[in-house]
């Protein structure tokens, strides 16, 4: 779901948790190369990636186009469970692809994952650590 909040001046991408009657969410899953699918530089989860690529495909097109008519408004990408691994993954393909989305700045995307499942190695938690916020209750 894309939302356009013009009174915090935000783009809102968002995306639920996993459903568990759907068959394809337990596919994105259980598709998880461990240890052996590259991103950056360090290790992600291969079923998150895949379905954060192909929202990325899909929607790209739409999230340039409003952030080039909203040009101050930032762009939030938001997730829980299932949706929180993808978001997070979302919002690294977004900054390794800047170019495709009118040269946001990297201060304008943000990132909030609800309960995420675990997807990236520690290195890329650390690189993206300004962007992408984890919210895990222990």
């Amino acid at each position: 779901m894309i939302y356009l909040d013009h009174e915090n001046a935000d783009i809102v991408l968002a995306i639920r948790g996993l459903h568990l009657g759907n068959q394809s969410d337990y596919a994105i899953l259980f598709d998880n190369k461990l240890g052996q699918t590259m991103f950056d530089g360090g290790y992600v989860h291969n079923g998150l990636l895949n379905a954060a690529r192909c929202v990325f495909d899909a929607e790209h097109e739409v999230l340039k186009d409003l952030l080039e008519r909203n040009l101050t408004y930032t762009l939030t990408f938001a997730g829980h469970s299932l949706g929180a691994g993808v978001v997070a993954l979302l919002t690294m393909v977004v900054l390794q692809n800047q170019d495709l989305l009118g040269n946001v700045e990297r201060n304008r995307i943000k990132c909030y994952a609800i309960a995420p499942a675990r997807c990236t190695s520690l290195n890329l938690a650390i690189r993206y650590v300004d962007v992408i916020n984890s919210v895990v209750l222990q």
